[in-house]
This record gives structure tokens, sequence and C-alpha cells, in this order.
């Protein structure tokens, strides 16, 4: 006997989520900036409170889980932080949006298999309000209560997963996106007409609101250091370049990338690329130093990172498994196009991976 199998709103992802959604519009409508932030935090059922989300058995794949060597280079970076400051006890590094914790245990690890002296002084701070790793060696956070006087902060594709503003141009100029339930799903109606400046002259486009002060609230986290930013980004210039005229939003479900917010919600990642403009014009109101963009690519490299690869050559199965993941920590079309910034306060610069090129 055939049966109503119609799973209703699980057929557009988390139904309590999107219950929750719903139940928050009241018949009515709300910013895209609103809905992501649901889609994404929500206390209860965002996407990032569940753990599993990132490597090969979740959604996506971030630099930290293809292969420790992406963590040994960022922990050698943050090494030569601490050199140049006097080699302070302690010397915190702070990650924001730091996950699981695959980053943190690669830095640490190599800062154990390297340096017994520069492990022993850091103080790992893994900010992260969703699903959180477990190794004892790291300290979980919220926020940070008070800045440290000595520390390097790194945060990697941590902006690009901020809640933004999503606008599409009309004749009356730039309309924002808002999103409404129709009683089957989501669906976009326009809002108010902003101004936005610089804005580009058709197509849709995203504003992240929050960038801009999250950087400088960053770059406050260490009194002396250095902040290293890796995302995916642009210049404001090419990011709102007239031929982008779909924007930069994407979704990833299960290793696919599609254009949908409104499917899997609460089961899909949500990003939108960063304006590097303003992440680099905060660093400079918080009276830092400031370097790039270069890309992942460029900045491996520059730091050596080939040498892991060719360390190993007389272990033919880690020299393969080495040469694969720096291929896709350095591919051009993928992880390789991630830009990379830095910012330094009360050390001379520039810093590994910003050198001038001869």
């Amino acid at each position: 006997m055939p049966l109503d199998l119609d799973p209703g709103l699980a057929a557009l992802g988390n139904p309590q989520l999107v219950r929750a959604i719903i139940a928050e519009m009241g018949g009515g409508a709300i910013p895209f900036q609103r809905f992501m932030e649901l889609a994404l935090y929500h206390p209860e059922h965002g996407y990032y409170r569940k753990p599993g989300r990132i490597g090969r058995h979740g959604d996506f794949l971030t630099s930290p889980t293809i292969h420790p060597l992406f963590g040994w280079a960022v922990g050698a970076w943050c090494r030569w932080v601490w050199e140049q400051l006097g080699r302070p006890t302690p010397f915190a590094i702070f990650e924001p949006g730091a996950g699981e914790g695959h980053l943190a245990r690669a830095i640490l690890d190599w800062a154990e298999g390297r340096d017994p002296e520069f492990a022993a002084a850091v103080r790992y701070f893994a900010i992260e309000r969703g699903a959180r790793g477990d190794d004892p060696r790291v300290i979980w956070i919220d926020e940070p209560e008070e800045p440290a006087e000595a520390g390097a902060v790194v945060a990697n594709e941590f902006f690009d997963a901020l809640p933004v503003q999503l606008f599409e141009v009309t004749e009356r100029g730039p309309a924002e996106v808002m999103v409404a339930w129709n009683g089957e799903r989501f669906v976009e109606v326009r809002g108010r007409i902003a101004t936005v400046d610089g804005a580009p002259p058709a197509g849709r486009f995203e504003v992240s609101p929050l960038a801009y002060g999250t950087m400088r609230a960053m770059a406050r986290f260490v009194r002396r250091g250095a902040v290293l930013v890796f995302d995916y980004g642009y210049p404001r210039q090419e990011l709102w370049a007239p031929w982008r005229t779909q924007g930069t939003l994407l979704c990833f479900y299960r290793h696919t990338v599609h254009t949908d917010p409104y499917v899997h919600v609460g089961e899909q990642d949500l990003t939108a690329h960063v304006n590097l403009d303003e992440l680099l014009a905060a660093l400079e109101a918080e009276e830092m130093e400031t370097y790039g963009p270069r890309t992942q690519r460029e900045f491996l490299y520059a730091l050596g990172a080939h040498g892991l690869v060719e360390a190993v050559r007389h272990d033919l199965q880690e020299y393969f498994v080495r040469r694969r993941a720096l291929e896709q920590l350095t591919d051009s079309a993928g992880l390789g196009r991630i830009r990379v910034i830095a910012g330094l306060r009360g050390i001379g610069g520039p810093p590994p991976g910003f050198e001038e090129e001869p």
C-alpha cells in the first residue's frame, strides 16, 4: 500500500532549524544576513553547532585538514614572530574559528617536535562557539578576556563565513535581498534601496558588515605581535568588478558546490568572498603595519614548503603523500588562490612569505 512519503520541511534541511527561521519571520521577511546567521550559527541547530562538518567525511576541505604540513608552516611563521619579540613567555596564539582544532594540533605538534623552548612558551587559545576539539594542550574560549602582551592571531577561512548582506542592483539602486516563506520554501523578496559606495553597476553583490569591526577586534587580541589571515577574497575593485554579476556567495554540501542557500538549510556551509581592502584598512586603523595580499601558493612556496616534500624522498610513501598535499594546498584553481595578509605591531617587517620578489 503506497504511503504519503512527502518529507515536508525535512526536504529543505534541518526541520527544527527551518521552523525556527519561519517563526522568526513572523509572516514577513528577514534580511539575507539574518537568514545566513541563523543557518550557520543558530545556537541549537546551526550548521557549525555539529561536529564533522569539515574534512574528507564532511562537506568541504580546508588547508589544515589536507595535511599537517600547512600547520607546520604556520607554526614556523609564529615562531618567527616569537623570536622577533625577544622569545617572550608566555606567547599567546589565538585562532578565531578554530573548529575542531586541526590547525592547533599541527602547530603545537610542530612546536614540540622542533623547539621545546617555543613549545613551552606557547599558550594556544582556540576561539570557537560551535563544535570543539578535545586536544588538552588547547584552551577553548568564546572570546579573550584581555589582550595578551605578546602573541599572534591566526585566522584561516574565518571571514568568508561571516553573515553578509546581499544586494541586487535595480534601476533605483542596490536593493537589499530579503528572505520570506511562501508556504513551501524560502523565497527572495526585494527590500530597501541602499546607498553602497563603489557598488557594481549591475547584478548581485555582497557586503560583510561585521568584517571591519571583527578584524579590528582581532588585532587587539595582542599588544605586540602579529595577525595572519588566510581567506578567499579580493581587493574591492576586483571583488565588485562589473563582470562579476552573480556575486561570490557559494554553498558547500558533501563536497559539491552550488549557489542555492535555501536548500540543505543547516546542513550546508555558506560563504562569500572577503573585501581584502577592508581587512587591511582595519589592521591599519589598529596601528599595524600591513603586508599582502599574497596567494597561499606564493606564501607557502616563499616559506619553503617544498622542502618538506623533498626532505622525505627516502620514504616514497610519505614523499608522495606530502607532494600530493602540497599540490592541493598550492593549486591555483583551489586552495592555492586563497589570499594571505598580515599585520605586525612592535616588530619590523616584512615577515616571512611577504618579502619583495627579486
